[in-house]
Parts: structure tokens; C-alpha cells; sequence
């Protein structure tokens, strides 16, 4: 997966960012967009807030995945980014055509929201749907690890306004834009692979999943409230009840310096 820009204060010059040197849109545009005859790009929450909600931002962001087991390359944008079916469009024909893959590639909603925007596309714009893409597969693991934690369910729109602690494991509905410092993440929704919140994992060393009917799981559920082990591996992954003495003596042997 790599992140992609579109500048549109520039004659809209697209950019495939280094996506392992610059992790999230903001680290590229305030290193290599802002300043010298340039607008400058604002504080990171203020760029998370015009860049994703305003429609007359900057830049357009999204990013390019390939799926192998498909076989597919995709274009997406955010979850939660309002991008309107015209702008996603400009970013899709542009993109295809500064890629070796333009004939082929498809352009993949990430959320319902963008999947009730996609319809407004052309022919001419492949589509793929999360069911499509992942068809027959229930389990994503996005950062592997394992942590000990309380199991707290929060939707991604408390999580706005609700507190979380560094030693809960969240199971979340959908994906959210940010997240505090948490022992883990489980999610309902798939994820894309640069989505903000597993490059907080992996810069953080928690693991990171999704898993399809989480939410609302009766494993899950039953465990809920309670301090659990949480193992994500690159194929499956185990959750399990422990004890409070357990948990804490694994918070204080993997506690952060």
C-alpha cells in the first residue's frame, strides 16, 4: 500500500508518497509541501479537519492497495473522508493514468457512506465492495502481537468524546480517524493497511485486527469488562480471560520505558 496526493493548489500535481519514510499524509505535506512559494500546511489536527470534511480543501488524499489473494489494485480514500463523486473521479483517472496498473485498477469504498457516493461514479470507474474484496474472509490481522487488557466496546463516534485507557483492549464498530494509546484494537470494519490507526499500532507496538461481526460477538460480549490476552497472528488470532495479578505483572514486564 502506498498513500497518495493530489495538490490542488499546484495544478493538481499527484504524488506517491515514500509511505514507510512518511507514514501518514500530514508527515509528507508539512516536510515536502509547505513553505517556499507554497500555502503552508496547518497543525496536524487542523489538516485532519480540512483535508478530510472541508470541500474545499487542499489536497485530496487516498492511497493505492494491492490485494493479492483477489488480485486486485485498488484506489481508497479515508472512511470517514467526505470526498464527492467528482473529486474521486479526478483522483481515479489521474492516478490510472500515472500507473502501470491504470487499466486494472479498481476504486474500493471503505465504508457505507462512500459506497452510497460511489454510486453517483460513472462506467468508467471499476468498483469494488468490501464484501466483493473480501469475500469468505471473517479475519484481517493488521499488526501482530500480543497484549494484556481490559475488553471495553466504545462506537467509533463515543470514541470522540469517551475516554479510553492505555491498558484497555477496544473493540470498536468501525474504523475511527485516531485513537489514544490503547493495549489493542479489534475492529468490526475492515481496515485499509496505512489506515491512522495501524500505523499507531505499528509505531506503538499493539496489536491491531479486524474481524468481521465483532461488535456484537457473544465470545466477545461474554468477556466484556474482564482482563483477557489478546494474541493477533498473521492468520488467526485467540482471546482468552486472565486474571487482574496476571495482567498486571504483563503490564509491568512490557510497560513503555
Amino acid at each position: 500500500s502506498v498513500k497518495t496526493i493530489i495538490d490542488r493548489a499546484d495544478d493538481n500535481t499527484l504524488y506517491f508518497q515514500n509511505s514507510r519514510k512518511y507514514q501518514i499524509h500530514w508527515d509528507f505535506a508539512s516536510a515536502l509541501l509547505s513553505g517556499n512559494g507554497k500555502p503552508v500546511v496547518p497543525s496536524l489536527s487542523q489538516f485532519n479537519t480540512t483535508e478530510y470534511y472541508n470541500p474545499d480543501r487542499r489536497f485530496v488524499l487516498g492511497a493505492i492497495t494491492r490485494y493479492d489473494s483477489p488480485g486486485l489494485w485498488t484506489y481508497e480514500i479515508a472512511p470517514y473522508d467526505n470526498d464527492d463523486a467528482e473529486m474521486i473521479l479526478s483522483a481515479y483517472d489521474q492516478i490510472a493514468a500515472s500507473s502501470f496498473f491504470g487499466d486494472e485498477i479498481y476504486f474500493h469504498p471503505t465504508s457505507q457512506t462512500i459506497e452510497n457516493v460511489a454510486d453517483g461514479l460513472p462506467n468508467s470507474v471499476q468498483v469494488v465492495t468490501t464484501v466483493q474484496l473480501f469475500d469468505g474472509i471473517d479475519y484481517q490481522s493488521l499488526n501482530y502481537g500480543t497484549s494484556m487488557g481490559k475488553l471495553v466496546f466504545i462506537t467509533a463516534e463515543e470514541l470522540q468524546t469517551e475516554f479510553v485507557s492505555f491498558r484497555d483492549i477496544v473493540v470498536l464498530d468501525q474504523v475511527p480517524n485516531d485513537i489514544s494509546v490503547v493495549a489493542g484494537i479489534i475492529t468490526q470494519a475492515f481496515q485499509t493497511p496505512l489506515s491512522h490507526i495501524n500505523v499507531l499500532s505499528q509505531n506503538r507496538g499493539t496489536p491491531n485486527m479486524a474481524l468481521r461481526g465483532a461488535y456484537a460477538s457473544d465470545k466477545f460480549r461474554a468477556l466484556e469488562g474482564k482482563w483477557v490476552r489478546l494474541e493477533v497472528g498473521p492468520f488467526d488470532y485467540s482471546i482468552s480471560e486472565v486474571t487482574k495479578d496476571e495482567a498486571d505483572a504483563w503490564w509491568e514486564g512490557h510497560k513503555p520505558g
